[in-house]
């Protein structure tokens, strides 16, 4: 849901820019358009909810086919809610919000209130969803009963909205708010410098206080999540010690507080200074020792690997080369902006659809089986060999992940891959010996991709500069 959020965001704030003209019949077509918007996705969540608990009536305990139907239907619904905004936006109310309420110029207000409907619509599907929460979590409280582990009661409908409204709402919208409230006070700032400096310095100071913001995002999000720092005790001891083996920095090791009802781990932060490891409450709940440090190799992976610096290469290489494409295209055919705006936006689509998860991917199986080989008995084997020991054990980690959260191990993950097929390469690295070196050779490849479509874009964006100038 974060990278619809963001998805949402981008494709918002790149149709305003575009300039497109008012709304044909005047600002009273936008009204039922609204409507439409919000009646579609209400309409997609209540059917998401509804079948899906048909699903899980039809078979008493077994929530795989439940799983399935609800993830078609979340991906029909995220599409509505990103097209539906485009829509919006492209029939006239990005114009009415920007030129007739003369908000263009206020910094962040306007570009806020362009998003507003699609915030309202994803509120609502959260609102529909929370029956079928209900009753997912009942189905693994009864599993976790039966196998003698401690359960919690589910989330009140409060806690619910709030977890969604923190987790994935704002740990987007906040980070983004301030960029945009930056590069739009750079903006207000153009007509002061020098005439042949002005577009490079308001896009370098731009860039410059988005990588700012991005650096510093930890900070603000540790305190939207509710997160404490991990206590004393012989785990943070052994987990500090592995940080010291890897060279590993952070700012610190946190609890990620979810009223027991997420499993899962996470890293933020580019620069140790900044950056945190999260481990989540029920992790830590029904997860032994092993199995912990075995999550928190595979989040360590992440970092020694330097995958963040790479995703955000990825975001800003792809940005630029599709808008610096979009603009060389309409302007060879002689096309107006919104036109070069639609082919950027076209090409975003699947340059992220196919490229992001792809690279995603590749870089989850690297951490992966980082997390085998240091999670086997004794010093991890020097020529990156994967004992069976090791792999078991961050096998057994993953397979207690997915049923802590109700997932089905072979639902598929776009960012991620299913927990199956993670569990499944682990496991026959561990049985033939494998190591290391195929998967670190596959992602020492893409980095080097990485870095020469960087170069490409900054050649590209100083050549659409020196275009303008």
């Amino acid at each position: 849901m974060q990278i619809v959020i963001l998805m949402a965001f981008v494709v918002a704030m790149t149709l305003i820019e575009a300039g497109f003209p008012p709304a044909i019949g005047g600002r009273w077509v936008l009204v039922p358009a609204l409507v439409m918007y919000l009646a579609g996705a209400a309409a997609v969540g209540a059917l998401r909810t509804a079948l899906s608990l048909r699903a899980m009536d039809r078979r008493p305990g077994y929530l795989p086919g439940a799983f399935r139907l609800h993830r078609l239907m979340t991906v029909a619904g995220q599409a509505w809610l990103v097209a539906g905004l485009a829509g919006l936006v492209v029939v006239g109310y990005g114009h009415w919000v920007q030129k007739d309420l003369g908000l263009a110029r206020v910094p962040l207000v306007g570009k806020a209130l362009v998003v507003c409907p699609f915030v309202v619509a994803l509120i609502l599907n959260w609102l529909l969803e929370y029956p079928l929460y209900r009753a997912m979590r009942a189905r693994i409280a009864q599993h976790q009963l039966a196998l003698g582990q401690p359960t919690r009661r589910g989330w009140t409908f409060g806690e619910f909205l709030g977890y969604n409204l923190r987790h994935h709402l704002l740990f987007i919208a906040v980070p983004i708010g301030l960029i945009l409230l930056l590069t739009d006070a750079f903006d207000l700032l153009y007509g002061y410098w020098p005439a042949g400096w002005a577009p490079a310095v308001t896009a370098g100071g731009s860039l410059l206080c988005a990588l700012a913001v991005f650096l510093c995002a930890p900070l603000l999000i540790v305190r939207v999540w509710k997160t404490d720092r991990l206590p004393e005790s012989p785990l943070r001891d052994e987990l500090l010690a592995l940080c010291r083996r890897l060279r590993l920095a952070c700012r610190d090791l946190l609890v990620w507080r979810s009223a027991g009802m997420i499993a899962n781990a996470g890293v933020m932060g580019l620069i140790g200074s900044v950056r945190y490891v999260l481990l989540s409450d029920a992790l830590l709940e029904h997860m032994d020792r092993r199995e912990i440090r075995s999550i928190f190799a595979h989040e360590a992976g992440h970092v020694i690997f330097h995958h963040l610096p790479y995703y955000l290469l990825f975001a800003v290489s792809s940005v630029t080369l599709c808008s610096t494409g979009g603009y060389f295209l309409a302007d060879l055919a002689g096309q107006p902006g919104w036109v070069a705006e639609a082919l950027t936006m076209g090409g975003l689509l699947v340059v992220w659809g196919l490229g992001f998860g792809w690279i995603s991917r590749r870089f989850e199986r690297q951490s992966d089986v980082t997390a085998a080989w240091l999670s086997g008995p004794g010093e991890p084997m020097p020529d990156g060999r994967i004992t069976p020991e090791g792999a078991a054990v961050f096998a057994r980690a993953l397979e207690r992940v997915a049923q802590l959260g109700g997932v089905s191990e072979r639902q598929r993950n776009w960012r991620h891959g299913s927990i199956a097929s993670r569990v499944q390469y682990v496991l026959w690295l561990g049985s033939t010996a494998g190591a290391r070196r195929e998967i670190d050779r596959t992602v020492r490849r893409i980095k080097i991709g990485l870095w020469v479509a960087t170069l490409a874009s900054a050649g590209a964006f100083f050549g659409l500069l020196g275009l303008e100038g």
